[in-house]
């Protein structure tokens, strides 16, 4: 198993190479107040090849693109704002922008809990910070204890709009599997995005960069 400070801090390391927000000790404090909390945009989109729905957010933090890139790697807290998944582990570290990642995540009764296998890839650039997970379940055996799901795309981006406004842009689609009802799935896509959202946006405006040890 591999150490999850020590990869954080390595992926951090290398973000910082890109992100000139990194060399400041203290994070600096906007002089404009921050977006409402509240203003987060939601949408469905509908998908030739699939049943279920595609999922795309977005928000406005006046936090810097380092801090939120911060607490978006922060794998240990994940669970926190994220509220199905039960365990996150980095099974393989392939090169500075790629990591294997294992995700664990609780299904309500009677469905069976459920286990990803994605590839997660960051990219830098000058006031862009993209971050896309994709399935990579052919590299894992699956796990008699979970239902392996196969089909997941997922993307985070950080857009710089201005000095002092970053825009946080989600978007994923994921296919459940075992016969999971799609129009039950789809009914309840806006609300449990728009909840785990809040809570995350939260966590980002109550984070400093201080609060990091790397």
């Amino acid at each position: 198993m591999i150490n999850l400070k020590i990869l954080r801090a390595y992926l951090i390391s290398v973000g910082c190479l890109f992100l000139s927000a990194c060399v400041l000790v203290n994070d600096p404090k906007p002089a404009t107040s921050p977006p409402p909390e509240s203003t987060i945009e939601i949408q469905l989109n509908e998908l030739a090849h699939s049943h279920f729905k595609q999922v795309e957010a977005r928000f406005q933090t006046n936090q810097s693109r380092a801090l939120v890139f911060r607490v978006l790697s922060d794998i240990d807290k994940t669970s926190q704002w994220l509220t199905r998944v039960e365990d996150l582990q980095v099974l393989a570290v392939y090169n500075n922008h790629q990591y294997l990642l294992r995700t664990l995540l609780n299904s309500p009764w009677p469905f069976r809990d459920r286990e990803l296998i994605t590839c997660v890839e960051t990219a830098f650039e000058d006031s862009l910070t993209i971050i896309n997970i994709y399935s990579c379940s052919d590299r894992v055996p699956e796990n008699e204890d979970y239902l392996r799901l196969q089909a997941v795309e997922s993307k985070w981006q950080l857009r710089e709009l201005s000095d002092s406004v970053l825009e946080v842009q989600y978007q994923t689609w994921i296919d459940p599997a075992g016969n999971v009802p799609a129009f039950i799935f789809n009914r309840e896509l806006i609300k449990n995005t728009k909840s785990d959202l809040k809570k995350l946006q939260q966590i980002i405006e109550e984070s400093h960069l201080s609060d990091f040890a790397y």
